[in-house]
């Protein structure tokens, strides 16, 4: 028989695979702490996402401040996060959700922001 966990929203957010994987890494361990087990879904949805994020989970919040100090919005954030584009036309390509594309200047300014956090490897 397994155990149902009840949880409530307190808020909504976006997040990136590398952020929402650092929250539900300590979701599970504090669950693992209480009840001695995890739900299946919940051990799934981590494998999941410490495989398919390419930013180190304790330098996310800072790489989403700095991008969001840029005037993006946090879809485009997320979506940048998780993909880390490589050149300006894939990075201009990911500018779809906002109003107006960035000048050239600031997308090089992003480009090399992202390439100095994307490890371009999920770590193990």
């Amino acid at each position: 028989m397994s155990n149902t966990i009840v949880l409530k929203a307190i808020e909504e957010k976006q997040l990136s695979n590398s952020e929402a994987y650092l929250i539900l890494r300590n979701i599970v361990e504090k669950i693992r702490e209480e009840t001695g087990t995890v739900p299946l879904l919940l051990s799934r949805v981590l494998e999941y996402l410490k495989t398919h994020h390419k930013i180190p989970s304790e330098k996310a919040g800072e790489l989403h401040e700095l991008l969001a100090s840029k005037g993006l919005k946090d879809e485009t954030i997320v979506m940048l996060m998780n993909i880390c584009p490589s050149s300006i036309d894939e990075l201009r390509y990911l500018m779809e959700l906002e109003e107006k594309t960035p000048e050239q200047g600031i997308l090089e300014e992003i480009l090399a922001t992202l390439s100095n956090y994307c490890t371009g490897v999920a770590p193990s």
